[in-house]
């Protein structure tokens, strides 16, 4: 049989069109394992989570798994999904942070400062002190953890890394940079790559142009309305007739996603236009400004899927093995109108026909988790409201239905997401603002991490930190051999989660 390189394409009227992974691209006497790439996906949520998210953790130092670990409520989406998923508590991300000389769980201007960490763990403020630079303008940090990932995998795939994101209306920003509210990645202290929230611009990246396509080339094939798959339709009807019967189920199904997602993404841009910002890309003019559910026609729900569809689209035609989605932006002033019944049902949200669900405005309503100890756990004063968490059982259906995208599709030894590590996470813990306590979940791990299992750490200050977590994923399963990352303003170095490790 005819061997093609693993970035083999579909060709035709100035088209490339990646393929996905096929039993025909693999080195005749490769092992699937060996052949099959390995994935980091960040999927992050601002504004930490609802209490709900704890209510079914182990006490402080322990682990349970297979029937003893349960989801809770929020995350019952991922529930077909279990056996692969991971659950983290009493993990923090605060010894970047100083009060005086020591490490301080409460930052302030907390949004700013708790987001520009996440995939750093450091202090951006602190780089901009260092570098003299005024903190409500400065754009300072370090590479994240993400680059660092798509650094090692230079070359692999036409697309280095690919940021995504839903925020259309983002909050005040703390008296600091954009920066520091709509971005994940850092390619270096002073490249911070903002999300993309226009999915038809992260379509054409993916699928309506190849690596050497002009804008121009791309344009004039728009203006003809011609269809990227009508475009190489002869290259795919001769691929079909080389491949396997696995691999022509595998190239259907592919190709059917392409086309939805053309069909898609076109249909959200032109709800997502605003008279005041009549191009293409309905990305918010300044803070507190931009989106509201209906306006416009503009639909939330309908904006998460389609993004979904691209991330899938991305990693299952090799376009990139990288993506970090910001599922909104830091202190985030969306109303989510949009969100429905089953799932505010699912935490007893009781919604009436004009109520808000402002996302910042939810999370300073009721609810209170005290850092004292009761039962082996944080004693909650008192619990969340639940419009707050209603909105995060919101924002965990759509990642659950991102990783069952991706489970769904076969891939050497298993499917994308068995070859994935998707990451979700909060930069901060709930209503207080505080970094300890993130709320995180790891779904896949490329086979380097346990599953099916809920791990609790110490309480605050003997907690571990989150620089320990990419440390662990950096060295484990890309096998990158860093020796360090983040800070700890008392000097710790850095040490594996041994805890996580299959």
């Amino acid at each position: 049989m005819t061997r093609w390189s693993r970035r083999a394409v579909l060709r035709g009227a100035g088209v490339a069109l990646s393929l996905p992974w096929l039993e025909a691209l693999a080195p005749k006497k490769a092992h699937a394992a060996a052949t099959t790439p390995k994935r980091l996906l960040v999927c992050a949520f601002p504004n930490g989570a609802p209490h709900d998210w704890w209510a079914e953790a182990p006490a402080f130092g322990t682990q349970v798994t297979g029937d003893a670990f349960k989801l809770p409520n929020v995350l019952t989406p991922f529930a077909p999904l279990k056996r692969k998923v991971t659950m983290l508590s009493r993990l923090g991300n605060y010894t970047w942070s100083r009060s005086g000389q020591t490490p301080s769980p409460s930052v302030e201007p907390s949004h700013a400062r708790c987001m520009s960490a996440v995939t750093t763990c450091i202090d951006a403020d602190e780089v901009a002190r260092k570098a003299n630079l005024p903190l409500d303008s400065a754009v300072r940090s370090t590479t994240s953890v993400d680059q660092l990932v798509a650094a090692s995998l230079e070359g692999t795939t036409p697309l280095r890394s690919l940021q995504t994101g839903l925020g259309v209306k983002p909050g005040f920003f703390d008296y600091r940079s954009y920066a520091y509210n709509q971005v994940l990645s850092w390619r270096s202290p002073t490249e911070p790559l903002k999300r993309q929230v226009n999915p038809k611009a992260i379509f054409d990246a993916l699928v309506g142009s190849g690596s050497a396509q002009t804008p121009a080339q791309l344009a004039q094939l728009q203006a003809r309305e011609k269809s990227v798959l009508d475009a190489v339709r002869g290259e795919t009807t001769r691929l079909k007739s080389k491949v396997s019967a696995r691999d022509h189920q595998i190239l259907d199904q592919y190709l059917d996603t392409v086309r939805r997602l053309e069909l898609n993404a076109g249909r959200v841009m032109a709800m997502c236009r605003t008279p005041a910002t009549p191009a293409q890309v309905p990305e918010p003019p300044g803070p507190q400004q931009g989106l509201s559910q209906g306006q416009d026609g503009y639909d939330h729900e309908l904006h998460a899927d389609v993004m979904n569809e691209l991330i899938a689209l991305a990693f299952e035609c090799d376009r990139t093995r990288v993506v970090t989605h910001l599922l909104d932006d830091a202190r985030s002033e969306f109303e989510y109108r949009n969100i429905p019944a089953a799932d505010r049902l699912r935490v007893g949200l009781q919604y009436r026909e004009g109520d808000s669900l402002h996302y910042h405005g939810s999370q300073h309503g009721s609810g209170e988790l005290a850092d004292t100890v009761e039962n082996g756990r944080y004693r909650i004063v008192t619990p969340s409201n639940r419009g707050f968490a209603a909105i995060n059982a919101w924002l965990c259906r759509k990642v659950a239905e991102l990783a069952l995208k991706l489970d769904a599709m076969p891939e050497g030894d298993g499917t994308v997401l068995d070859h994935t590590t998707l990451v979700f996470l909060s930069e901060m813990r709930t209503h207080d603002h505080d970094a300890f306590d993130l709320p995180v979940l790891v779904v896949g791990g490329s086979g380097t991490l346990k599953t099916d299992t809920h791990i609790a750490f110490q309480t605050v200050g003997a907690d571990r930190q989150l620089r320990d977590f990419w440390f662990t994923l950096m060295r484990r399963t890309f096998n990158l051999n860093v020796t360090s990352f983040g800070e700890d303003v008392r000097g710790v170095a850095n040490a594996e989660l041994a805890e996580m490790l299959a």
